[in-house]
């Protein structure tokens, strides 16, 4: 039940007008029949009647963005939650879910995620037959992670130049842009299975160079650079990051959330993906594989001081209104991230939790090999990537701290002193002499 003190902060800060600390432009530039569902309805009938081949996303997510999705019409949501399950293809099962969970919804629909992974699988399924020996599945579906990483933040600096060009830039819309600029410069380093021509951001790493310079040059860069991605990706994965943007509010700050939520994510199933692949190489006795994977994944975190920064230009108020809306929809649910500690190291039996993983742990299996010739380069290799890792969460803290400070969290937990707690916790606990959890 969303309070009427946070309703009243939602509105005031949509009446600011559109950008960083006020109204998303879809919510702002809407007509009549977008905001209360018209045209929504007029291209489900055609759906529905076999006018149209095609589900019409476009109609439908537009009139969420208008509104955002605990006001979503209530007669299309109830459209949306009886669509016949033969009219279903596989992606629509994935995606309907989105549009029907105000009361029951989680973190996985908020964010998208299963559109994105089933995007993300398809020619990783498509080709398992044929895929070759140690990991070749793996290598493409990667890839494909990747690409949708580059995609999502293509779409985040398409957002957020457009909004750096609404009346006069204030001093936070250019920390929002450059940061959010700066991520897609490094994305070869968060995303090297798609790695973009260096021509293609060229002009904004340019931009960004020069610190003086009035924010037009950036934002015309960066709404030029954003374009060109979305033209290079797959249009499969183009679709699926704009189909994935259903926010529950009608800020603009809650679509940065989301698409962070998103790359945080895909970052997540590419560090699941290595723990897996250095735990399959060193029982198959390839111990430098089983090195090499763990040092590529934990090269790509070496972005996320850069990620934590964007995530840092959350207004407090923009996220204190986020945060009422989403009440029950916390990262703590994210099973990507329960799922690499669970595949690491032991842990205490949590019931539901153990089903996130099987077979021995990359710990279990390094402490049967541990005195083998080249045993201690992986065990440096597991160090760095659990110092990664714990940095990761102490730099979540922090931001949480100055976000909502003490206040319990969205998820059922303590919070920023949660997550605090959790910080201090060692993948590997047999390497820093905490011994198994």
């Amino acid at each position: 039940m969303i309070g009427e003190e946070v309703r009243t902060a939602h509105e005031e800060l949509v009446r600011r007008g559109t950008g960083l600390g006020a109204a998303c432009e879809a919510a702002a530039d809407a007509t009549g029949r977008q905001r209360v569902g018209s045209d929504a309805h007029a291209a489900l009938d055609a759906w529905e009647n076999r006018f149209l081949s095609l589900f019409p996303y476009t109609e439908v997510v537009t009139h969420f963005q208008a509104v955002g999705r605990t006001q979503a019409d209530p007669a299309l949501v109830r459209r949306l939650s009886s669509v016949p399950a033969d009219r279903h293809d596989a992606f629509l099962a994935a995606w309907l879910p989105m549009t029907c969970d105000q009361e029951t919804g989680g973190y996985v629909t908020y964010a998208g995620l299963r559109p994105h992974l089933l995007a993300a699988e398809a020619d990783h399924d498509e080709d398992a037959d044929t895929a070759p020996p140690h990991g070749g599945g793996r290598d493409r579906l990667r890839s494909r992670l990747d690409e949708l990483t580059v995609a999502v933040l293509g779409d985040l600096l398409r957002t957020e130049a457009a909004a750096a060009g609404l009346g006069t830039p204030a001093p936070a819309v250019r920390t929002r842009l450059r940061a959010t600029a700066r991520l897609l410069v490094l994305s070869g380093e968060l995303a090297p299975g798609h790695p973009l021509d260096p021509s293609v951001t060229a002009d904004v790493a340019a931009a960004l160079a020069r610190t003086q310079d009035p924010l037009e040059p950036l934002a015309e860069a960066s709404e030029r650079a954003a374009k060109t991605v979305l033209e290079l990706v797959r249009p499969t994965l183009a679709q699926t990051v704009a189909r994935s943007l259903l926010p529950v509010t009608r800020l603009h700050d809650e679509i940065m959330f989301i698409r962070s939520i998103q790359v945080f994510e895909a970052l997540y199933e590419q560090i699941g993906l290595a723990v897996t692949e250095s735990r399959d190489a060193l029982l198959e006795g390839r111990l430098d594989e089983a090195v090499d994977a763990l040092a590529a994944v934990t090269d790509r975190m070496t972005v996320l001081p850069a990620l934590f920064r964007l995530l840092g230009t959350m207004p407090v108020e923009a996220f204190a209104v986020i945060r009422g809306y989403t009440s029950g929809r916390s990262a703590v649910q994210s099973l990507s991230y329960r799922r690499i500690e669970a595949a690491c190291a032991p842990h205490p039996p949590c019931g539901a939790a153990d089903a996130l993983w099987t077979g021995p742990t990359l710990q279990e299996v390094w402490t049967d090999v541990r005195t083998r010739p080249g045993a201690d380069q992986l065990a440096e290799q597991m160090r760095r990537l659990d110092t990664s890792w714990r940095g990761m969460k102490r730099s979540h803290w922090g931001i949480t701290l100055r976000i909502i400070g003490e206040v319990p969290g969205t998820g059922g937990t303590a919070g920023a002193s949660y997550l605090k707690t959790t910080s201090e916790t060692p993948l590997f606990p047999a390497l820093t002499g905490k011994g198994e959890r």
